[in-house]
């Protein structure tokens, strides 16, 4: 049985080696993939930032929509809140700031 033992050393020897190289491919699988996905990542941000960059419109103006509704007719000031809200919807709606049911 001793002969055994001198060949058992190599033995566990290469297989840690292999093992070893199995886990360096796959980190560096890992870390190609992860420079895959932030470069995509990237992209997307430098896409949305670019559209970030359009025109400010009703929505996004000081005050919002409301008061861009208001400041059109200062006589809409005057009416009462529930007629208020209603033209308001009504403008909304002619204007296409509303959200599509389809």
């Amino acid at each position: 049985m001793p002969d055994a033992e001198p060949t058992l050393i190599p033995l566990l020897i290469y297989a840690t080696i292999g093992l070893l190289l199995l886990l360096l491919f796959l980190a560096w699988r890992l870390m190609v993939r992860l420079g895959r996905i932030e470069r995509t990542l990237a992209g997307l941000s430098s896409h949305a930032e670019q559209a970030s960059d359009a025109p400010p419109s009703v929505e996004s103006q000081p005050g919002g929509a409301f008061e861009a509704f208001l400041l059109e007719d200062p006589e809409r000031r005057k009416l009462p809140k529930g007629e208020q809200f209603a033209a308001y919807r009504r403008w909304r709606q002619e204007k296409g700031l509303n959200w599509s049911n389809s």
